[in-house]
């Protein structure tokens, strides 16, 4: 009850702070049905996490063998993602955006000062708002690197007002979603050549509960004759879903040996949510949402746990697969969504730049 009170406060926020030109009856109502809807998978989130705690954890295992990639990888989870890999001794890729260069290697400097010098890392500029910033970053590692084993699509960004990126979409869906889906293309070379029979290489698409809120508008992909915020946020995350499961059939039947996960960290007290009433809840937030060592744990579950490593296309939740959107088993919508995907990167083929 006090998150559906606290949402309605943020349903007013929202409209007198960055809807001030466009309030209409129907604009209010719709933002007020979200924020309930929000509010709703939220209290049942935060229920699940409690009931499920003793569940969400796993080895952090040596792995000095092992690749990986993290978009997003200096800031919130992705950061704590950055030290879980490092401790497990992996050799690490942290993909930041270019408006803050410096954030990497500050990041790697607070980690070896917290004692930990395990492992390697390295930063590389990437912009998931850009898809030329996605393709020099991809040609980059393509040129230091002739494998990768793990690739974590963590980059994110929630609730943000509307604002197109240089290649004309929605900013979430480009960060949230496409760039990664073009990411993946770019990188098949490497992750296919760091796979083999006893372990495949991992992709591992960040994404949501508020996929069970989102819907696909194949019509109007970027919301933009009726904007809403909280239904674009929900559709990029749905799609990172369905895209799971599509790629993963894909992968499979051409035996590409990569495994696709998505997962969903829970509630996570970062700043991702800046745009949510939860963050402005900040007295609450140590009692009733996870840290972002708990929010890091599936996903560090989903790169490197031994028991799903063959059960690849599934949606993880607290170390354990969780039922998702029935959306995302609809195969129709599976391949329009791929085909759209497709043309927006301008990609004749997602598997052109492997030989099969």
């Amino acid at each position: 009850m006090l998150l559906i009170i606290a949402s309605m406060c943020a349903f007013l926020f929202s409209c007198l702070y960055y809807y001030k030109p466009r309030i209409n009856l129907y604009f209010l109502i719709t933002i007020f049905y979200y924020n309930i809807l929000y509010s709703i998978v939220a209290i049942q989130d935060v229920i699940n996490d409690i009931v499920n705690a003793k569940s969400n954890k796993t080895a952090l295992l040596p792995m000095p063998e092992k690749i990986a990639i993290v978009t997003g990888g200096s800031r919130g989870i992705g950061a704590v993602v950055t030290k879980m890999l490092l401790q497990c001794h992996m050799e690490v890729v942290i993909g930041k955006s270019c408006r803050t260069p410096a954030a990497g290697e500050k990041l790697i400097s607070q980690i070896r000062e917290s004692g930990i010098t395990s492992g390697k890392a390295k930063v590389y500029k990437l912009d998931n708002a850009s898809l030329e910033s996605v393709k020099e970053f991809a040609d980059q590692i393509k040129l230091n690197y002739n494998k990768i084993h793990i690739l974590i699509n963590n980059a994110g960004i929630m609730f943000t007002p509307y604002e197109e990126t240089k290649d004309g979409f929605e900013q979430q869906w480009c960060v949230n979603y496409l760039s990664h889906f073009y990411l993946t293309a770019l990188l098949l070379p490497l992750l296919k050549a760091g796979s083999h029979p006893q372990e495949n290489s991992r992709v591992v698409n960040v994404s949501s509960c508020a996929h069970h809120i989102g819907y696909m508008q194949f019509d109007d992909i970027n919301f933009k004759k009726h904007f809403n915020t909280y239904a674009m946020y929900g559709q990029s995350k749905l799609a990172q879903v369905i895209s799971t499961k599509h790629l993963q059939n894909l992968f499979k039947e051409k035996q590409l040996g990569i495994q696709v996960y998505a997962v969903h960290p829970g509630i996570v007290n970062t700043d991702l949510f800046q745009h949510s009433y939860v963050h402005k809840m900040n007295f609450l937030n140590k009692y009733i949402v996870k840290n972002p060592e708990q929010g890091a744990m599936v996903i560090i579950y989903a790169a490197t746990n031994d028991k799903i490593k063959e059960h690849g296309g599934i949606y993880i939740n607290n170390c354990k697969e969780t039922k998702v959107n029935p959306i995302a088993f609809d195969k129709s919508v599976q391949e329009k969504l791929f085909h759209l995907s497709l043309e927006q990167v301008q990609l004749k083929d997602f598997f052109e730049y492997i030989d099969i």
